[in-house]
């Protein structure tokens, strides 16, 4: 006897239909990156650190001669048993940064000497912002500092080695980019609300800050209203970097990104370099190979000024190893 009853299809698990969400978002999320890249983040952080005491931010090395009643720790201060900053606390701390810092950038015992760089720099911002100046600039590069450590040794140039951890590593330094912008629009709404947009906050900058590109805005108050919003909604736009698939489009918006601290600083003089560096994330640094470089350049010196033909070889080899 033919029975005519249908069978209906077994319900799904609880969670199942988030299953292709999160597998796209774990495949975003630790999306591969070339080892290349660490390496020529590793040399950026050290160098923006060699030169941020002494030209980007000088004044952080005069609070060696501050008294410490004038110390206000941050929250983050006030949780961990910092010590009071002095003379030999601050000298001290720049001291084993700098040390630190420099077997970092050439990739020299990097976890060790990236945990000790990012844990310098860590009490050289409470130093710097315990005394009413907080900056939100440094962020995302204090997060690439404590991320660095994290990943394994890399070389310059390196495009074949592909690393799912890395790739974490930077999604989240990129993150911190994202924030940066996005936050502070919120802060802006926060504290300002809609005044900070339609009131004469460029306006004040100008006047306080300008330069000969933005003092001639003072004459037309409508642009500098204008920025105001173009501003705030860069900021709260910023996240859909973090989603474009097309690499060209992504560099495309990494390019304006730069544009945009570019004028900023043109306009009013505030610089934020260490942002822009944890920024270069973003980038495929791993096509840079300076010692591959340097090799091939010599050799083209040595072919041309001394006739040895037979060193063209070299550089055939040196492009043959780099992937198409």
């Amino acid at each position: 006897m033919s029975s005519n009853r249908t069978t209906r299809p077994a319900p799904e698990p609880p969670g199942a239909a988030l299953g292709p969400l999160m597998k796209r978002t774990s495949g975003w999320f630790f999306s591969p990156v070339p080892l290349g890249r660490v390496a020529a983040m590793r040399f950026l952080a050290g160098a923006f650190i060699m030169v941020d005491w002494w030209w980007y931010m000088p004044w952080i090395l005069g609070h060696r001669h501050v008294p410490g009643e004038l110390y206000q720790p941050l929250f983050i201060g006030r949780i961990l048993p910092f010590p009071v900053p002095n003379y030999w606390i601050v000298v001290g701390t720049l001291v084993v940064l700098l040390a630190a810092t420099i077997p970092m950038m050439f990739n020299k015992a990097p976890r060790l000497f990236g945990w000790i760089v990012a844990l310098a720099y860590f009490e050289w911002m409470i130093i710097a912002m315990s005394y009413g100046k907080v900056d939100h600039g440094k962020f995302a590069f204090l997060l690439l500092l404590f991320l660095l450590p994290t990943m394994p040794k890399a070389r310059w140039g390196d495009r074949r080695t592909l690393s799912e951890h890395v790739g974490w590593g930077f999604n989240l330094v990129q993150i911190g980019v994202v924030c940066t912008y996005f936050f502070a629009a919120w802060a802006k709404f926060r504290y300002g609300g809609f005044e900070w947009v339609n009131s004469a906050t460029m306006t004040w900058a100008v006047i306080r800050r300008g330069t000969e590109f933005s003092n001639w805005m003072l004459d037309f108050p409508w642009m500098l209203r204008l920025s105001q919003w173009g501003i705030v909604g860069f900021e709260l736009l910023s996240p859909i970097v973090l989603f474009v698939a097309a690499k060209r489009l992504r560099y495309g918006i990494v390019a304006f990104f730069y544009c945009f601290h570019l004028v900023v600083f043109l306009a009013v003089e505030i610089s934020f370099l260490p942002h822009m560096v944890a920024m270069a994330c973003f980038l495929p640094l791993e096509r840079i190979d300076p010692p591959a470089l340097a090799r091939r350049g010599w050799n083209r010196l040595r072919r041309r000024s001394f006739g040895m033909p037979g060193r063209r070889r070299d550089d055939e080899r040196e492009e043959a190893r780099a992937p198409s």
